[in-house]
């Protein structure tokens, strides 16, 4: 059975301009929920992708192939964006 109880919390207290708390308040009201709510969100998205990039980075760092050279890296980079130009001048 799941555990249903509720995460403790803690209060967090920032101080905003007016300008940007009413631009806050108005963003939310228009997407229907409350300033906490999108720091709450907002919040959470930081920590999933610090978790995410931080498995990458270690994802990277235990790859047994060998690392390329910069000369290498910028040949590869420069065919991707050759690439990617080509693609955006057909459209």
């Amino acid at each position: 059975m799941p555990n249903t109880t509720p995460e403790p919390t803690q209060r967090l207290n920032v101080d905003l301009p007016k300008s940007q708390y009413f631009a806050l308040k108005s963003y939310a009201l228009h997407h229907g929920t409350t300033v906490s709510q999108l720091v709450r969100d907002s919040l959470r998205g930081i920590v999933e992708y610090d978790t995410w990039f931080k498995a990458k980075v270690q994802t990277a760092q235990a790859d047994p192939r060998p690392a390329i050279d910069a000369e290498e890296w910028d040949a590869v980079r420069a065919q991707k964006l050759a690439r990617r130009k080509a693609l955006a001048d057909k459209a």
